[in-house]
C-alpha cells in the first residue's frame, strides 16, 4: 500500500490523540515524505518518456517491405522528391550543315548560338564508321550509312547537360572505313579512336554533318517541393519511387 500526504496527516492525528502511543518520529515522517516524492518523480519521468516515444513514432517515416502476398499499395513515406528532370529534344532549327569529303581526319565543327542545347547528326553516303567528340570528349561512335545488315545507320547525339556558359559548342567528327573497328559495330575507347583515325590516313568519302537546336522539356509532374512521394520496397530489395503529388486521390500505385 502506498502512503500519501493524507495518510501521513491521519497518522499524525491518531498519534496526537493517543496519550501513551509509541509516537511518530520526525525522522520517520521526513523519510516517508521523501519516498513519496521519489515515487511521484519516477512516475513523471516514465510518463514523459512514453510521450516522447509516441511523438517519435508518429512523426518518423515508416519503412515497409512488400511481401509477395501483400497489397502492392503498401509503401513507406519518402522525403522530398528529386528536382524536376530536364530532357533536351531536337528541333528543326539548323545551326550548321556541312559536308565531309575527307575521311581519316578529325574535322572541327563549332557553333555559337543562344540555345538551350544542341544535337549533332552524321549521315554517310558510303558505308563508314564514325567517331564524334564534344568538347574533347568522345561522346558517340558507331556504324554510319548502309552496312552489311542493309540498314542505313544515322549517328545522332544530343547534349543532355545543356549548353556551356560561353554559348559555344565544338565538335570533332572523324569518318573511317567500317572495317577499322571489329565487325564494324564494336565500341573502342578514346585512345583507340584516336589511334584508328591516325592509322587510317586521309581518303575520299561522302558524309554530312548537321547541328540543330535542342530545346529543354521540364517534367513538371515531379515538383521538388512534393512531400507526398512514396517508396515501394520489394522482397528482392528493389525500391520503386512513385510521386503521389501528381496522382489523383484514390489512384492505385504502379506495380512493376
Amino acid at each position: 500500500m502506498t502512503m500519501t500526504d493524507d495518510d501521513l496527516r491521519d497518522l499524525l492525528a491518531r498519534d496526537a490523540s493517543t496519550v501513551r502511543g509509541a509516537g511518530v518520529a520526525l525522522a520517520d515522517v521526513d523519510r516517508r515524505v521523501r519516498r513519496i516524492r521519489r515515487r511521484r518523480g519516477a512516475a513523471g519521468a516514465v510518463l514523459a518518456a512514453g510521450l516522447a516515444a509516441v511523438v517519435t513514432v508518429a512523426t518518423a517515416p515508416r519503412t515497409v517491405t512488400i511481401a509477395p502476398d501483400d497489397d502492392p499499395g503498401t509503401a513507406a513515406m519518402a522525403g522530398p522528391s528529386p528536382a524536376p528532370s530536364v530532357t533536351y529534344l531536337t528541333s528543326d532549327r539548323v545551326l550548321l550543315d556541312k559536308k565531309i569529303k575527307t575521311g581519316g581526319r578529325r574535322l572541327l565543327f563549332g557553333v555559337t548560338a543562344d540555345v538551350d542545347s544542341v544535337n549533332i547528326q552524321v549521315e554517310c553516303r558510303t558505308p563508314s564508321y564514325v567517331f564524334v567528340w564534344h568538347e574533347g570528349t568522345l561522346v558517340d561512335q558507331g556504324p554510319c550509312g548502309i552496312q552489311d545488315d542493309h540498314v542505313d545507320h544515322l549517328r545522332s547525339w544530343t547534349d543532355q547537360e545543356g549548353r556551356l556558359p560561353a554559348g559555344r559548342d565544338d565538335f570533332h567528327v572523324a569518318v573511317v572505313p567500317p572495317g577499322s573497328v571489329a565487325n564494324g559495330h564494336g565500341a573502342v575507347g578514346a585512345g583507340d579512336a584516336l589511334r584508328i583515325v591516325g592509322e587510317t590516313g586521309e581518303y575520299r568519302t561522302d558524309a554530312r554533318v548537321t547541328i540543330r537546336d535542342a530545346f529543354a522539356v521540364v517534367d513538371a509532374r515531379s515538383p521538388s517541393a512534393c512531400q507526398g512521394d512514396i517508396v515501394m520496397r520489394k522482397p528482392n530489395g528493389q525500391e520503386i519511387l512513385s510521386s503521389a503529388c501528381d496522382r489523383p486521390t484514390g489512384f492505385p500505385l504502379p506495380v512493376d
